[in-house]
């Protein structure tokens, strides 16, 4: 099986092919912004370099959030185009289980938290490819809260770029010392691990857009 991994959804876009569980092809670049403009010439590059062609693919993983609005629709637009076009399966994978893979935790509980900005984070929880915990947003310190009615006294490896805010963690919680942002290797091998998909995935999004539309002017009809 020839899968393609493909991650807006943070500060990074990156891709990643995998022919039958191994990978042939990674290209990462980090950014805040300019995703848009990157992928496309990208993913030229990947498939280039890794011999194959689109049309080779089996199935794309595609982050579909919690992330940013704008990085999300990019990768899901990316990957619905390329999907349609080569007639590859679709399959949608959270950025919070791929966080948490990054993880070698041997069965130990991980939760993979994300700086969702204006004081909040994305949280999850996951023991090896089990998710304890959907997805959520809410202040470091009401997610910290959540996570622990489910964790007790257990020790816990967090990672992402919300790990460093959750303060006043019990001494069990550790960060632990690994990406803090999502390998689309991983995002491949998630992808060609799950059922096959019955149709396109869905944006992730927890909470509303932080753009706003503009207010028309005044004594406009609303």
């Amino acid at each position: 099986m020839l899968v393609l991994g493909l991650d807006t959804a943070l500060q990074r876009c990156s891709l990643a092919i995998l022919k039958d569980g191994a990978p042939i092809g990674v290209q990462i670049e980090d950014m805040a912004r300019g995703h848009a403009e990157r992928i496309g010439p990208m993913a030229a590059r990947l498939f280039e370099d890794a011999g194959v062609t689109p049309r080779d693919l089996d199935r794309i993983g595609v982050v579909v959030g919690p992330g940013g609005f704008t990085g999300v629709r990019i990768a899901l637009s990316f990957a619905r185009a390329l999907g349609l076009a080569v007639g590859a399966d679709i399959v949608g994978v959270a950025s919070l289980k791929a966080l948490a893979q990054n993880v070698s935790a041997q069965g130990g509980l991980v939760a993979p938290i994300i700086d969702a900005r204006r004081g909040q984070v994305y949280g999850g929880l996951y023991q090896g490819k089990d998710e304890l915990v959907q997805p959520f947003v809410d202040t470091p310190a009401a997610a910290l809260a959540r996570l622990q009615k489910q964790t007790g006294a257990a020790p816990v490896a967090t990672v992402g770029t919300g790990a460093p805010l959750i303060n006043d963690a019990p001494t069990e919680w550790t960060v632990a010392d690994v990406d803090a942002q999502i390998d689309p290797v991983v995002v491949a091998r998630i992808a060609a691990a799950a059922p096959t998909p019955t149709g396109p995935p869905a944006p992730l999004y927890l909470r509303a857009p932080d753009a706003k539309p503009p207010a028309p002017p005044f004594g406009a009809p609303s």
